[in-house]
């Protein structure tokens, strides 16, 4: 069997979906599906949310406003004689989502449980639609709801999925009889019960998921491009689609503003060895990208990523140097924070410090609180962040033991006038970052994509 994922885009109108009806046509073994929200809703369930938080009572409209995007792409999509309830269905998820939001007026207080349910919705229309269409159109259809299967559990004030019981619930609870089976993405429920869902990028994990628990023979990601690009294709004009990347490279990748592919989801996959594949839901007959535990070493180095709104945080100070505990004591204050790179210079008396710009104020914060009395004594220098920089990755295993690769890159990058503030590898040789201003951030991608792919 084998999962196919279907993003907003891949549910934006009757065509795309008529699209994910012919695409599971092609294939003879039972197919999991997981789609999410139709496009733009989770963005107008989330406005919702903070009107009513704001008690503004305009938040009666926006609920209006979907469930009207519901019923028309409803009668759009199928014959009012084949509709049954489904309307129905749709106006009972709209009432109860109203209920939330006028607690949440009344409150005046957004809780991210209520945040979780009201998100919610969004994946449980849009699946009830496509099933119900599926259904008529596909055959043997199946329905799981993720809601209840998928589990999370809190680690450090932050959900995170309880694998071995996830894995047994979807086991004991898909029916391999059915040609295909439809299950909302995004969605889960936390230990207690409460609703939960997966975050960022929260579908495609749901797929994951599903395929590892399962062995899937391969996961199909469908989204708006053809695959992982040499770079952005919005940024780069020619940047084009990779046959194959290895998983360690669509992680890099993931990590440092690849959103085609998350992070979470390469973890499940890997741990199997399941083959995924990058689609476009658009051009169906694109080959796509195929990520495996191989990779082309044809190519040394495969993509560039950016990461932009980034700041440099600056820690110095004669106490650093010989002073065994320093570093302990300021990845501690830091551990609310997300950080990128980190840099230190041999001689000790500086360490940089790379995040995201909206945890710069926070960091600073942590760090001088830290280590006030050290400041106070002039042994340390108070932090201060720096912002207005992006970060540039060079991302391929076939960079391992390649010489000359980064003096290429930092030479074509010398003639176009770009300077580089920070540069970090890591020991595994497969991902070179480097830190530039903003402002050269997309005349770099250009600049380096053409040195190598050109």
């Amino acid at each position: 069997m084998k999962v196919l994922k279907f993003g907003g885009t891949s549910v934006s109108s009757v065509e795309t979906v008529k699209n994910i009806s012919e695409v599971l046509k092609k294939t003879s073994e039972p197919q999991i599906v997981v789609c999410s929200a139709l496009s733009k809703v989770t963005n107008m369930l989330t406005e919702a949310a903070e009107k009513a938080a704001a008690a503004d009572v305009s938040y009666k409209e926006i609920c209006a406003q979907i469930e009207k995007r519901h019923y028309d792409f409803i009668d759009e999509l199928i014959a009012k004689e084949q509709q049954g309830d489904l309307k129905q269905t749709i106006h009972n998820n709209i009432a109860s989502l109203e209920k939330v939001l006028e607690a949440i007026y009344f409150l005046n207080e957004l809780s991210q449980r209520a945040y979780y349910i009201i998100v919610s919705f969004g994946e449980k229309m849009s699946n009830a639609i496509i099933y119900r269409y599926l259904s008529i159109h596909n055959g043997s259809v199946n329905y799981l709801d993720s809601s209840q299967i998928i589990i999370t559990r809190t680690v450090n004030g932050k959900e995170h999925v309880n694998r071995s019981v996830t894995y047994k619930n979807i086991q004991d609870n898909w029916n391999e009889n059915y040609k295909i089976t439809v299950a909302p993405g995004f969605i889960s429920r936390s230990e207690n019960g409460y609703a939960t869902t997966l975050g960022r990028g929260g579908s495609d994990y749901t797929a994951a998921l599903y395929a590892a628990a399962l062995d899937a023979s391969l996961l199909e990601i469908w989204t708006d491009v053809s695959g992982i690009y040499t770079a952005d294709p919005r940024k780069v004009k020619n940047a084009h689609p990779l046959e194959k990347v290895s998983y360690k490279e669509a992680l890099e990748l993931s990590n440092f503003g690849a959103k085609v592919i998350y992070a979470p989801t390469i973890q499940p996959v890997l741990e199997k060895n399941i083959p995924m594949v990058i689609l476009n839901t658009f051009r169906p007959d694109d080959k796509g990208t195929l990520v495996t535990n191989e990779t082309d070493n044809s190519k040394t180095i495969k993509a560039f990523s950016t990461m932009d709104n980034i700041a440099m945080l600056s820690f110095t100070g004669t106490g650093l140097v010989g002073n065994s505990g320093i570093a302990g004591r300021l990845f501690s204050a830091l551990n609310d924070v997300n950080v990128i790179i980190i840099s230190q210079a041999s001689s000790e008396i500086s360490i940089c410090i790379v995040i995201n710009a909206d945890d710069a104020q926070k960091a600073v914060d942590a760090i001088n609180s830290e280590f006030d009395f050290e400041i106070r004594k002039g042994t340390i220098n108070k932090t201060v962040a720096e912002t207005g920089y992006s970060v540039l990755a060079m991302v391929g295993e076939g960079m391992k033991n390649a010489a000359g690769l980064t003096g290429r890159a930092f030479s074509a990058l010398g003639e176009n006038g770009i300077n580089i503030h920070v540069i970090a590898q890591g020991s595994s040789e497969l991902n070179v970052s480097i830190v530039i201003k903003s402002e050269d951030s997309e005349n770099a991608l250009n600049v380096l994509h053409k040195a190598f792919f050109n």
